[in-house]
């Protein structure tokens, strides 16, 4: 039995393609070679130790890219730029409202119009609605992001920080 035959082309198109994905592995050892940018921190100001079950919650939350270092806006002012996101990890939480700061202009290597960054700390307000059910939980936020400095950009990538709460039916005063 003789299998379906194959045209040049077909095995042309395979052989760009598979040349073209050993490029980019290529480019991207090179880039880890000249190392990777240290990660933005992130940080959540003084969260509640007891929230109320179902109720919505605004923690501030708080990324700081290193010196000389930036992260496109959300939204980003380019389609092409990978923006900042804020995510919350988890079943039993729901975002329900992230409020992006304004960028500020920068202009990046390569692009000949200035775009919108963020660099330095910024302050990205998060309202999440509480689980339904009473108990110690754990919520984790994680920041997507694309890190770039004045030529080059990293792959994307993520930071995230824990956040320990009691979820109670009331909270208690005092």
């Amino acid at each position: 039995m003789v299998g379906p035959k194959v045209s040049q082309s077909v095995n042309w198109n395979v052989r760009i393609a598979m040349r073209f994905l050993a490029a980019i592995f290529g480019l991207a050892l090179i880039g880890s070679a000249f190392g990777q940018a240290a990660e933005p921190s992130i940080v959540i100001s003084a969260p509640p130790k007891q929230v109320t079950i179902n109720s919505k919650v605004t923690f501030n939350v708080y990324l700081e890219f290193a010196e000389g270092f930036h992260g496109y806006q959300n939204p980003p002012a380019q389609e092409f730029e990978i923006p900042v996101v804020i995510k919350v990890d988890g079943k039993e939480f729901k975002v329900v409202k992230v409020a992006y700061p304004a960028g500020e202009d920068a202009s990046v290597g390569g692009m000949t119009s200035p775009t919108k960054t963020y660099s330095g700390r910024i302050k990205i307000p998060v309202t999440v609605q509480m689980p339904a059910k009473v108990g110690a939980k754990k919520m984790r936020i994680v920041a997507s992001y694309q890190q770039c400095d004045e030529t080059k950009c990293f792959p994307p990538s993520q930071v995230f920080v824990d956040v320990k709460l009691n979820v109670v039916k009331k909270v208690s005063k005092g």
